[in-house]
């Protein structure tokens, strides 16, 4: 006798429940083999656990291909600039960090992976430039596509309303939903694959398709700049020593929530134990003095001295 629809349904999400990547991949293939019967709401069932199964497999597909590619270790947000070809990304990360991609007038310049970095109010970042998008371009190949699953941002270019149509379609096409800002708790990997991005155009066409995401011109850098502030929304904390000398170099987090506990953990890892109190310079050295507690939540560019039991 068949189990009910809905008690089905109830087993697949406590079996899914905190499985992640292949180790969910092999649970829903263990699922689909437990449910024999393919028709109705069974069928229905089966095949969304199908589509679940197909997007996990690229990913860790994409996965692969990225650590077998990228060149570079990722310690600061990354930004991936797409678009199609003679779209102006090399000149565009040409003009962001001072490096020398080649630029020519002839399709598909860029064969291989550019990358480049650039640091802007106390914020280091990297770039990547992938090959140009086309039509299909990851039907057999996912190497340049795990780029972009796994990097923290996208700058999508342009010069006219095709470009941005033909990327914003191929992206839709693998499960990559675009958000206009990095999530409350950091750059987590999801899935469905949700990436910050936003849109940078040639000012002589600007037809642009419909898009929630911010639209930049791509001669106005500083503007360019500040939106990737923006989108990653860094806190910024600085910190001060025992001689009451705040340090340039901020410690950077990206994530909405910040603790004194976890600026501990990160500058004085093992000293939580220990720490006697924190006083507070709110949004930086003019502002409110405060003493607080080791669950203390601070703000972008809060200055933090903390003190220790000796």
């Amino acid at each position: 006798m068949p189990k009910p629809y809905a008690v089905i349904n109830e087993e697949i999400k406590d079996a899914l429940k905190g499985k992640a990547g292949e180790e969910r991949a092999r649970e829903i293939k263990r699922l689909l083999k437990a449910i024999h019967w393919d028709v109705g709401d069974y069928k229905r069932i089966k095949d969304k656990l199908r589509r679940e199964l197909a997007e996990i497999e690229t990913m860790e597909q994409a996965k692969k291909a990225s650590r077998s590619r990228t060149k570079t270790k990722k310690t600061t947000p990354q930004f991936c600039i797409i678009g199609s070809t003679n779209s102006g990304k090399s000149t565009l990360i040409n003009n962001l960090t001072g490096t020398t991609i080649p630029v020519e007038s002839y399709p598909f310049t860029t064969i291989e992976p550019q990358y480049g970095a650039m640091e802007y109010d106390n914020i280091s970042f990297q770039f990547v430039e992938i090959p140009a998008i086309y039509d299909g371009c990851w039907n057999g190949d996912k190497s340049t596509l795990g780029m972009i699953y796994f990097t923290d941002c996208v700058m999508i270019l342009g010069r006219s309303h095709e470009d941005f149509e033909l990327v914003l379609k191929e992206l839709a096409g693998q499960n990559i939903e675009l958000i206009g800002e990095r999530m409350s708790d950091g750059f987590i990997q999801t899935t469905p694959r949700k990436i910050p991005a936003f849109l940078v155009f040639d000012k002589t066409d600007p037809n642009l398709p419909p898009s929630h995401l911010k639209k930049i011109p791509s001669d106005n850098l500083e503007e360019i700049k500040q939106n990737m502030i923006k989108i990653i929304k860094p806190v910024r904390l600085y910190t001060m020593n025992s001689f009451n000398e705040i340090q340039e170099q901020p410690v950077v987090f990206f994530k909405d929530q910040i603790t004194v506990k976890e600026v501990i953990q990160k500058v004085y890892k093992g000293k939580e134990e220990i720490f006697k109190d924190a006083v507070i310079l709110e949004g930086g050295p003019n502002g409110r003095r405060k003493r607080v507690g080791i669950t203390y939540e601070l703000s972008d560019k809060d200055v933090i001295h903390l003190t220790f039991h000796k």
